[in-house]
Parts: structure tokens; C-alpha cells; sequence
């Protein structure tokens, strides 16, 4: 991929840096890239266990408002997508002919495509608000409830960079498996970077890999176990994913905190 180099007015001086911003303290992305960084996953998930507290509410809460908003979306869609079909056989029975049953079939087509997008605009915004959660817990930043539906103004670059994501992951997945493997753990930080630092969806995929691929397999590995640590906690009824579900979101907080640092909430 080409070379980003983006500047930061937040940045740090470059002799200050570490292994690991402060709190609160955010590196450009272009020293974030050439800094280095590492991290132990034994820590990490750790540090994402300890910090899970005060944040359960937040995120389960989280979840089911964007339950509802996605079921309010897909009974909207449904009824378009009933007065069009109706109004299409209508049009048919009243001597409209095959041209307007033939449009009426195209209309609801349109609408089947458009609702898969309308599902995504409602959900990557809400998942933006659930990793911002995780990293400003991480950051040791005030979490508020709030800030599950503070990412609306982006859902255009949102919805772009969850579109971009996933035409370049499935050609990774036709192209012999193994790039699909490598594009869907060097791409897990693209959404919280078109949010937290307001880069396109280009850049922030572009950022993601070149952050990510400096420890690529230990990312991998930090998130097997993790997936371990889940499905664990669902066996005795799922209780467990009270705990570990949020636990994940702080991981990657956690995770984008180790690499880039944060900006202070009141910069966003």
C-alpha cells in the first residue's frame, strides 16, 4: 500500500514517546507508524478484564438500542416494500400490463438493495460508538452512554469504510483464503480511525494494516483467545457474555490505545 503520512496537532514530541501513549494523550498517526510498539496478550486481555467494569451498562445498552433502531429500520423497509408490491399488482390488475408488473418487481429489488444499506448506515455508526467506548475506557477518558450515538455525523465514511472492508476481504478470501485471513485481523481498527482521528475510509484501512501488520500474528493470537475466552462464557447459558462481550470492545480499546494513543474527548 502507498505510504500515508498524516499530521496531528495533538501529537506528542517524538523524544516523549513510549511503548504506550499516556491517558489521554494521542500520537500522530505518522509517529504511531514509526515509533514501534508491542504488547504482551496476557496483559492486554488483562488490562481489558480489569477495565470492564463501568463500561457493561454502557455496551449492553448499547446493544439493545441498536436492536431496536434495526428492527425499526427492517419494519420500515417491510412496508415500503408491501405498498410497493401492492401498488404493482394493482397497476397490473387495472390493465397496466406486464410493464408495470415488470416495474414493480424492479422497484422491489431496489428496495432489497437499499435496505442492505440502510441496515449498515444504522449498525457501523453504533459500532463505532461501542469501539470509542472501549478505547476512551482504556485511555482512562470519562465513558458516557452518549457516546453509543455520538457517530451518526459519519456514517457516510462509516458506511464506506464497512463497504470498502468487505469487497477487499472477500477478494482476499477468493484470492486462495490466506489474504482474506490477513485483511480481516489488518483491518480491525479501520472504524474507530475514520472516527477517533477522522480519516477516509482509504486511509483509516490503509493505517490499520501498516499499525497492525508490525505484530500481525500476535494481533491474531490476542484475538483467538479472546474468541476461546467467549465461547467459554457462553456455555453455562451465555451468562458469562455479560462480562465478556464488553470485555472484547475494552481489548480493542485497549489494543488502538498501545498504538496510537487517544484525543481528548472535547477534540472530537
Amino acid at each position: 500500500m502507498n505510504e500515508v503520512a498524516i499530521q496531528n496537532p495533538y501529537a506528542v514530541p517524538s523524544s516523549d514517546l513510549m511503548d504506550k501513549a499516556a491517558p489521554g494523550q494521542a500520537l500522530s498517526i505518522e509517529e504511531a507508524l514509526t515509533r514501534g510498539y508491542n504488547f504482551s496478550i496476557s496483559d492486554l486481555l488483562g488490562e481489558a478484564w480489569r477495565k470492564t467494569k463501568g463500561t457493561k451498562g454502557i455496551i449492553w445498552g448499547g446493544f439493545f438500542a441498536l436492536f431496536g433502531a434495526l428492527i425499526g429500520a427492517q419494519l420500515a423497509i417491510y412496508l415500503l416494500t408491501l405498498v410497493l408490491g401492492v401498488g404493482a399488482v394493482g397497476l397490473a390488475a387495472l390493465g397496466g400490463g406486464e410493464g408495470a408488473a415488470v416495474a414493480g418487481i424492479s422497484g422491489l429489488i431496489l428496495i432489497t438493495l437499499l435496505s442492505s444499506l440502510i441496515m449498515l448506515a444504522v449498525t457501523y455508526p453504533f459500532m463505532a460508538g461501542f469501539n470509542m467506548v472501549g478505547i476512551r475506557q482504556a485511555a482512562g477518558q470519562p465513558v458516557r452512554f452518549a457516546e453509543i450515538f455520538s457517530h451518526f455525523n459519519r456514517t457516510l465514511p462509516l458506511l464506506g469504510a464497512g463497504i470498502l472492508m468487505t469487497i477487499v476481504t472477500v477478494i482476499g478470501f477468493a484470492l486462495f483464503v490466506l489474504p482474506g485471513i490477513y485483511l480481516s485481523i489488518a483491518l480491525l481498527l479501520t472504524i474507530p480511525l475514520v472516527v477517533e482521528r477522522k480519516l477516509s475510509p482509504w486511509q483509516a484501512m490503509m493505517v490499520s494494516c501498516k499499525a497492525i501488520s508490525q505484530h500481525w500474528f500476535k494481533v491474531f493470537f490476542l484475538f483467538l483467545a479472546m474468541n476461546i475466552i467467549l465461547w467459554i462464557s457462553m456455555l453455562p447459558l451465555g451468562i458469562g457474555l455479560i462480562w465478556t462481550l464488553p470485555m472484547v470492545m475494552v481489548m480493542i480499546g485497549a489494543l488502538y490505545n498501545t498504538i496510537f494513543g487517544v484525543l481528548p474527548p472535547e477534540s472530537n
